[in-house]
């Protein structure tokens, strides 16, 4: 079974939302120019981390996602936050910077997102922001 163990330093960036438009009367939805540049953005980051081939069969899926503290915080809250005691309960959603992480790990340690079976997530404040990814292969692919 491998194991993959990665840190992205940087603000976290979470997916947007798909846009849509209507073009000649169709209604068509497309991704953002910023969520592909902030995508591709955090690939590039990923590459040098990448495997000889992508991880195949059922993997766990391990995201910690470490927010900027904001400056808008007492230094007393500053230091609460850094020690895990005040989590950020604002926006951006959790499953936001999942949806992005994994686009952009796909076809680079997996072949599909769909070999994801289990997944952990947390989200905390930090001064060093990042992101935290464990990507480990629970069952190999068996031919039927």
């Amino acid at each position: 079974m491998k194991n993959i163990n990665l840190t992205i330093y940087g603000n976290p960036v979470p997916k947007g939302r798909s846009k849509f438009a209507v073009i000649k009367g169709q209604a068509i939805a497309y991704t953002p120019k910023k969520t592909r540049v902030d995508e591709e953005n955090l690939r590039a980051q990923m590459l040098p981390y990448r495997p000889e081939s992508p991880l195949q069969g059922a993997l766990s899926l391990m995201l910690l996602i470490y927010r900027s503290i904001p400056k808008s915080f007492s230094k007393k809250r500053q230091k609460l936050a850094e020690a895990g005691h005040i989590s950020p309960i604002t926006r951006p959603d959790i499953d936001n910077y999942l949806k992005q992480c994994v686009d952009a790990m796909s076809g680079i340690f997996f072949r599909d997102d769909s070999q994801i079976c289990q997944v952990t997530l947390a989200k905390w404040y930090s001064d060093r922001p990042r992101i935290q990814v464990s990507i480990s292969q629970i069952q190999e692919e068996r031919e039927e």
